[in-house]
């Protein structure tokens, strides 16, 4: 079988193609990674969460702190924020890197899973490195698929790692970075094939596909596929700032991340109240569309925009928009599913009662923003909750990457826990 992969990173064989080589001239590269993570790791948990700490730094001082997500990332990145999501899963962290006693003559090791894939998903390329970071914390190597059309800034931020410290260095060598086009058979297999984990990032189709591909019978899946993302809001409890930051929840990505809402609900006695919240949200949201980056609109994007304006309004809908199709605001009864509420076009939808909101749940979801008061918040979120809802949180915290992710524990999923019974001591009958 041969292959046609283009090696990113390491640097040294980043001018080397796979094209039309024999799959096991992969298969050795990556054999370079397993051996990585069959020894002991020489830098401890507190050093990696020290150089990706460095690595949050240069994120936020460097000439691409603009790039659309990075932001993001940087905060992620931040140690305290890393130890806490790892403490959800796993109390005594010392045993990422020795084996602790947990009881009387037990011990428990969390050790690497080993080679970890990741798909990364081509609407949003930067997803894929709060996978990877997360990975590599925990010690093992990882291989990070791009498609053939995403820029290099993966790579780029590597290289920002391995220039920071011995450790950041030794993180970096455990990476490998490809890219190789979507319909290569070969290529997909032989990513799968290596791998002790598979991490995919993607819609429907894309991580189907990958699923499908062969691995090792022992091998763990973690699937992010395409989810949507909606808000729930009182808005007797807006402010200036609180719909301004939902504004930037849902202009932040383009609505491209699963994360960023394409529907609001609005909590409403009348009539009155739903006009408050949409002469708040709609100045915010308009700021918000010129204040953060987009991509550039492409014809067909353009048109789908188009269409659903003139659907909206063709079916008694409230539409407020710019001149272009930079952005949309549309009020309607109820979900409209067959409007694409991506590229900054967000639905608001009145409700009163909290069963309407949740008869409307779509099945893929993840994320709910709420802004509600504390006896509405418990009612609503236990009901949402059974509705598959992944996360609640709080206007400015919807686009956050946290552990557990699509209702995933992805720290238990990328390690193997080992247990150990201790030899008896001196004092012990």
């Amino acid at each position: 079988m041969s292959l046609d992969i283009e090696i990113l990173y390491p640097r040294a064989l980043s001018d080397r193609s796979l094209s039309g080589q024999d799959a096991s001239s992969f298969t050795e590269l990556v054999e370079r990674l397993q051996r990585f993570v069959r020894r002991p790791n020489p830098f401890s948990l507190d050093d990696r969460f020290a150089t990706l700490e460095g690595l949050s730094d240069r994120l936020l001082q460097g000439e691409d702190r603009t790039y659309p997500g990075l932001a993001f990332l940087a905060a992620f990145l931040r140690s305290a924020h890393l130890k806490h999501l790892l403490q959800r899963e796993i109390p005594n962290l010392a045993a990422i890197d020795r084996f602790v006693a947990t009881e009387d003559r037990k011990s428990l090791f969390i050790a690497p899973r080993g080679v970890v894939t990741h798909w990364i998903a081509g609407n949003v390329p930067l997803l894929g490195m709060f996978s990877w970071a997360l990975s590599a914390l925990l010690g093992n190597a990882n291989v990070l698929r791009m498609s053939s059309r995403q820029d290099p800034m993966l790579v780029q931020l590597i290289d920002q790692l391995a220039d920071l410290s011995d450790c950041g260095q030794s993180m970096a060598e455990r990476t490998v970075v490809v890219r190789c086009d979507r319909d290569d058979e070969a290529a997909h297999r032989s990513l799968s094939e290596c791998a002790d984990a598979r991490v995919a990032w993607g819609g429907k189709e894309a991580v189907e596909a990958i699923r499908a591909l062969p691995a090792r019978w022992d091998c763990e899946d973690i699937v992010l596929g395409p989810r949507v993302s909606l808000a729930v809001v009182d808005p007797a409890l807006i402010t200036d700032k609180i719909v301004t930051r939902l504004a930037t929840d849902i202009a932040y990505f383009d609505q491209l991340a699963c994360s960023s809402p394409q529907c609001i609900f609005v909590k409403s006695a009348d009539d009155a109240s739903v006009e408050k919240f949409v002469q708040a949200f709609v100045p915010a949201f308009e700021r918000q569309s010129r204040a953060i980056a987009r991509h550039t609109l492409d014809f067909a994007e353009t048109y789908q925009i188009s269409l659903d304006r003139t659907r909206v309004l063709v079916e008694g809908g409230e539409l407020w928009r710019d001149q272009q199709t930079q952005w949309t605001v549309a009020v309607v009864p109820e979900l409209h599913r067959e409007i694409v509420c991506a590229n900054r076009f967000v639905q608001i939808v009145p409700f009163r009662e909290f069963d309407e909101v949740c008869r409307q749940i779509p099945q893929n979801i993840q994320t709910i923003i709420t802004l509600l008061n504390a006896d509405d918040t418990n009612s609503f979120t236990t009901a949402a909750a059974l509705c598959g809802v992944c996360r609640f949180p709080r206007p400015g915290e919807g686009n956050n990457f946290e552990i557990p992710w699509d209702g995933i524990a992805l720290a238990s999923r990328l390690t193997r826990w080992i247990t150990r019974s201790d030899p008896p001591t001196e004092n012990s009958t």
